[in-house]
């Protein structure tokens, strides 16, 4: 079902990011979960039970293959610099999607660990994170910093930042006036998406 095409938002995601780096200070692995909203939630486990004709365990272990498999082309909708270059990701080496509960109502959760063989290195460096679909029909958002995660040895100091986007009337104008199904909107995405800064130093020692 993902990636779909349209133009504003019609779906909601709420992102939570990890990063786990080495002793050196190197990216090890990348872990997201997507909570897509509750309405989207309800209509996706109804249709993967019916569709895949199998009990629901199984039949989500499907829709997250194939979910994974159309976002590969689209690089996951993820986007990783370091000092302004772009890491793309790898196939996650695992992945599931599975039912949550919070208070009353049941979210679905799609969770993708990345393994990269390459590792860019972290200490000392300006790295940006964003989610995103290009085209804006999933909006995703951290909500807060707190959301993103870096698992480091005591020997670095890391903080993280949320950038939101910087929009004109003009440009949310135009994102909500289009038709639903207006296919020519790639890149839009972009434009609405909020921006993860993260740093991680290594302190001097005191001479």
């Amino acid at each position: 079902m993902i990636p779909p095409c349209g133009a504003h938002p019609h779906n909601w995601v709420t992102v939570r990011s990890e990063f786990e780096l080495n002793d050196k200070g190197e990216l090890v692995s990348i872990t997201q979960i997507w909570r897509f909203d509750f309405f989207f939630s309800a209509m996706l486990i109804a249709e993967t039970a019916n569709e895949w004709q199998q009990p629901l365990p199984r039949a989500l272990e499907l829709e997250a293959r194939r979910m994974v498999g159309n976002l590969e082309p689209y690089q996951y909708f993820s986007a990783l610099s370091v000092n302004e270059h772009d890491f793309r990701l790898p196939v996650p080496d695992r992945y599931a999607l599975q039912v949550v509960r919070s208070g009353e109502q049941d979210f679905l959760e799609l969770t993708m660990h990345f393994r990269p063989e390459q590792r860019p290195m972290f200490a000392g460096k300006d790295v940006r994170w964003s989610v995103y679909d290009p085209t804006y029909y999933i909006a995703y958002s951290h909500e807060h910093a707190d959301n993103v995660t870096i698992r480091h040895s005591p020997a670095l100091r890391c903080n993280t930042q949320l950038k939101l986007p910087k929009l004109t009337e003009e440009l949310i104008a135009y994102a909500f006036s289009l038709d639903q199904n207006q296919r020519d909107t790639d890149g839009l995405g972009l434009a609405f998406a909020e921006k993860i800064l993260m740093r991680c130093e290594i302190p001097k020692k005191q001479p």
